[in-house]
């Protein structure tokens, strides 16, 4: 296990197991940590790409984040200054990466607090258990750091496990089940379906490559890449670009939680420029049905800072269908009415 390395916060339960991984830093007994909103928990230092960093977390939100959201922040204390790419995934305990988000060429040393995310991720998902990120109660993400320029010099070998995996893609001589999306017949194997899409295995237990699963909710190019990225197959900016909603809808309808995070920190970066109020309306809606965090928040955020603007629109009688959701639209444009005041 060389290579590898772990930081801890707080005291790891019994039972908490170590994984091959990379850089990882583990906060134990997340359902204990600081209660109070704005308390921040600093992990120890860290050396990655030959510098050290810090990863800052705040268990209820930073002072200015909604309630029930969970801040996280990549650190230095580097005195020169150097451009990095950067990501930061939480992890299941699966191993896998349950939300993977990027910070892409960001200069350190940083602004006071950090980059990272406000709202990285909501409380309750984390502590859902059917979502499988606690493991006996560890939150762990997986830091990646790229400097600027930065290149691996290594020789790569003829054969890797992803590679074998790739190849097993589509691969009938060795599938064992199959799936019919419209006319297309896509062939796969259970024992990779269950490690990478449990719900995706377990629909596809009763089924063989003579007996295909039909699958009829999702388009065949769409279900295509979703099946592709199971076998570790890369979607490149330019698909992500035209089909991240498709695909956030593909993979939270069979479960590929991993998938669903990375589609959904697409659509909302595809939204950025792109939110009216007739849209961010219907996103909100969309968001708060699929759990989709990030997107509640982008499209949240949106309507609120136009206030009465959104209320004289037509499209705010679609709240009417959720008056929880109406209730959180109106304490978010106040805070940014007061937020406004304050810049003043």
């Amino acid at each position: 296990m060389s290579g590898i390395i772990d930081v801890h916060v707080g005291k790891a339960d019994d039972n908490w197991p170590v994984k091959e991984g990379r850089v990882r830093v583990h906060f134990h007994n997340f359902a204990d940590l600081p209660q109070q909103k704005g308390q921040l928990l600093k992990s120890s230092k860290f050396t990655c790409a030959g510098y050290e960093w810090l990863l800052w977390l705040y268990p209820r939100g930073d002072r200015n984040t909604e309630e029930g959201m969970v801040s996280v922040y990549l650190c230095s204390e580097l005195s020169s200054k150097i451009v990095v790419d950067s990501d930061i995934m939480m992890k299941n305990k699966m191993g896998g990466n349950f939300r993977a988000l990027s910070l892409p060429k960001v200069e350190f040393p940083q602004p006071e607090g950090g980059y990272g995310w406000r709202h990285y991720a909501s409380r309750d998902e984390i502590l859902d258990a059917s979502n499988n990120i606690l493991n006996n109660g560890t939150l762990t993400f997986a830091v990646r750091i790229r400097p600027e320029n930065y290149c691996r010099c290594h020789v790569t070998p003829k054969s890797s496990v992803a590679d074998a995996l790739h190849g097993l893609y589509r691969d009938e001589d060795t599938a064992d089940v199959a799936f019919k999306v419209k006319t297309d017949v896509f062939h796969a194997h259970k024992a990779i379906l269950k490690v990478r899409v449990p719900e995706l295995a377990e629909l596809a237990e009763p089924y063989d490559t003579t007996n295909p699963i039909p699958i009829k909710d999702v388009e065949p190019d769409i279900f295509e890449t979703m099946l592709k990225n199971v076998y570790g197959k890369y979607i490149g900016e330019t698909y992500w670009k035209e089909h991240a909603k498709q695909i956030l809808d593909a993979a939270g309808k069979y479960g590929f939680t991993e998938l669903k995070s990375e589609a959904e920190a697409w659509h909302v970066k595809n939204m950025k420029d792109n939110f009216t109020i007739d849209n961010a309306v219907d996103e909100l809606l969309y968001a708060d049905g699929k759990n989709c965090p990030l997107l509640k928040k982008a499209a949240m955020d949106f309507i609120a800072d136009l206030g009465e603007e959104v209320i004289e629109a037509e499209s705010y009688e679609k709240l009417d269908e959720s008056p929880q959701l109406r209730k959180e639209f109106f304490k978010a444009a106040l805070s940014s009415k007061k937020r406004k005041q304050a810049e003043e």
